[in-house]
Order: structure tokens, then sequence, then C-alpha cells
């Protein structure tokens, strides 16, 4: 009976286009797999070494190409879809999550890049063609589309003006551009909300 459950599952995970569950098991050779039963893996994701992925974490090609480097933790619920030609570059030493982080590059052409030790965390859902820079950061139930933060530190970094851009708070962020060192805390349309440095929030870092 277990074998022909098992069987059955690893049906439909074929049929999705998702790891059986011994393609779950060669994962768990380089990567931490928690849960392979509740982790959905897609069979064409290009996946590196020492990433995390807890329980109920998706990671879906549908239609799509999804690269993810090595040594990121994928939080419970973390929901990565590339689809109709979509492209999605994950790097290296990422924290997607807590809380729910959506990544989507579901339309053609659109190309979703996140850049090494990157944090999104409490409901961030990225969407479309975007750039999150190395060490940028987007914290909170933020909707961000089309948006570009640069790169830089990331959130150790002693010097707040070298760190890399962060969005936080929550609502809609829609084509924001911010560089370096530069933050936007929003509630609602961050269309409306200022662009600040994060030394305002760090006096004592420099």
């Amino acid at each position: 009976m277990q074998d022909k459950i098992i069987g059955l599952m690893d049906e439909h995970r074929r049929r999705n286009g998702f790891l059986t569950l011994v393609g779950m098991a060669a994962l768990a050779e380089t990567n931490t797999v928690f849960d392979p039963f509740s982790t959905l893996i897609a069979d064409d994701a290009v996946i590196g070494e020492g990433n995390t992925f807890f329980p109920g974490v998706v990671v879906r090609c549908d239609g799509g190409t999804c690269s993810v480097g090595s040594g990121n933790t994928f939080h419970p619920s973390t929901l990565v879809i590339a689809a109709n030609g979509g492209r999605i570059e994950i790097g290296d030493d990422c924290c997607l999550g807590p809380g729910g982080v959506q990544i989507k590059a579901d339309q053609p052409g659109s190309v979703l890049s996140v850049g090494n030790r990157a944090r999104l965390l409490n409901g961030a859902e990225i969407v479309g063609t975007s750039v999150i820079g190395d060490g940028a950061q987007v914290l909170g139930a933020i909707s961000a589309r089309s948006v570009r933060l640069a790169g830089g530190d990331d959130f150790t970094g002693a010097d707040p003006d070298r760190r890399g851009a962060v969005l936080k708070g929550s609502g809609l962020a829609r084509g924001i551009r911010l560089e370096a060192g530069e933050v936007v805390n929003g509630l609602g349309d961050f269309a409306t909300a200022s662009v600040e440095r994060q030394l305002a929030y760090h006096p004592r870092s420099k």
C-alpha cells in the first residue's frame, strides 16, 4: 500500500513537472530538504548547493526558466514561479521569508533577478521584470512590480550608505527605482512615499 501511494504521488509530480521523491532525495544530497513530501521543485529548475528548503516551498517552471544559486534559505510557503517564457535568477546566500514570500515572472519576456545576500521577508511579492540587487531588501507585505533596487552591502554592512536599497512597509510599489543606501518606508501606494537615506534609520552605524 505504501509503495502504491508513493507511486501515485510521483506520478502526480511528473505530470506537473516536479521532481519525484527520488529526485528530491538526490537534491537533498547537496541541499537541506526538511520535508520532501511538502516541498515541490520543478524538474527543470537549476539548483545550486547548500540551499535550505523548509516545508511548503514551491519552485515552479511552467513554460519559464528558473535558476537558484547556493546557500539560500527558502522559508515555509515561499513560492517561486517562472511561467509563460518568464525567467527567474536567484543568486547566493539570500533569505526568502519567513512570511510567505512570492517571486513571480509569469509574462512573456519578463526577467526577475535577485542578487546575492538579498532579503525578502514578511509577505513580500516580487513580480515582473524586476532587479533586486546584491544586499537589497523588501521587508513587509509589499507587492513590488517592475522595481529596480540597486545593490550594495547587505544589511549587516557597517556603512548604511553602502547597503543595498530597501523597500519596507506594506502596499504597492510599482516602477520604483532606488540607489544604494536609499530606503522607502511606505504604506499603501509607495509612489507617494519619500525616498530617505538608510543612515537616518541607523545613525550609530556609521
